[in-house]
C-alpha cells in the first residue's frame, strides 16, 4: 500500500490535511483509519513536526453538495 508521510506545521488539523492530500476535507476518515495514525487521533490541532501518514486511495468518491430529495 502507498502513501507517504505529511509534516504537520503549527495549528493544522485533520480537515486542512485532508484537503492539502486529498483536495477534498470529506477524506479525514482515510487519515484517520490509518493504522499508523492512531495514536494521533486524539488530537484535534496539531503541532510543528508530527508525521501523519497518507494513504494513497485509488478512486475518491466526491459527494454532491446537494442532498439527492432537493433534486426532485
Amino acid at each position: 500500500m502507498g502513501g507517504y508521510y505529511y509534516i504537520t506545521r503549527q495549528g493544522d488539523m485533520w480537515d486542512y490535511i485532508a484537503w492539502v492530500v486529498y483536495q477534498n476535507e470529506k477524506m479525514v476518515e482515510v487519515l484517520l483509519n490509518a493504522t499508523e495514525n492512531r495514536e494521533h487521533m486524539t488530537e484535534y490541532i496539531f503541532s510543528a513536526g508530527v508525521k501523519i501518514w497518507c494513504p494513497d486511495v485509488a478512486e475518491q468518491t466526491v459527494l454532491s453538495e446537494r442532498p439527492p430529495w432537493r433534486d426532485s
